[in-house]
C-alpha cells in the first residue's frame, strides 16, 4: 500500500511551518547579506515586532542593539568586532558548526532609553541558512 505524502512534504518544506513548530524564539538567517529571512511566532512576540519588521533586517536590528543604529550598521560597526553573538553566527556559516549557549550583554535601545540586556543564543546551520535560537533576552539585573 502506498501513501501520497506530497501534501505533508509541502508543509514540511515551508520554513514558516517548521519555525513555528519550534517552542523557542527562532530566526532563520541567510549568509550574504547576513539578514533574517523569517522568524517564528515566538520571536515576533519576544521582540514585539511583526515579520515585516524582521525579514530582511540584520540580527542586531531585530534585537534593537544600539550599534545597529550607527552609520556603519549592525555587524559592521567597530563595536561589533568582538560581539560574541555576531561571531558565533559568522562562524556557523563559515564552518557549519553549531554554537550553544553563547552569552552576551547588548545595549538595547527601546524608544529613547538604552538598557543592557542579557542575551543567550544558539546557532545551527541548516542547508545554506542558519537558525538562531534565542534562549534569553531580558534586562540585565
Amino acid at each position: 500500500m502506498s501513501h501520497d505524502n506530497s501534501s505533508n512534504n509541502n508543509q514540511n518544506d515551508d520554513p514558516q511551518v517548521i519555525l513555528n513548530s519550534r517552542p523557542m524564539p527562532t530566526l532563520l538567517m541567510q549568509a550574504e547579506p547576513r539578514q533574517v529571512v523569517t522568524a517564528n511566532e515566538s520571536a515576533c512576540k519576544l521582540f514585539g515586532k511583526g515579520l515585516s519588521e524582521m525579514e530582511g533586517y540584520r540580527g542586531g536590528q531585530i534585537f534593537d542593539c544600539i550599534h545597529s543604529f550607527t552609520e556603519a550598521g549592525c555587524g559592521l560597526d567597530e563595536n561589533c568586532e568582538d560581539c560574541k553573538i555576531k561571531n558565533a553566527v559568522v562562524d556557523t556559516f563559515a564552518s557549519g558548526k553549531p554554537h550553544t549557549n553563547i552569552q552576551a550583554v547588548l545595549d538595547i535601545k527601546k524608544k529613547e532609553n538604552t538598557t543592557p540586556y542579557a542575551m543567550v543564543i544558539s546557532t545551527e546551520k541548516v542547508g545554506k541558512f542558519a537558525l538562531i535560537t534565542v534562549i534569553k533576552y531580558e534586562e540585565n539585573p
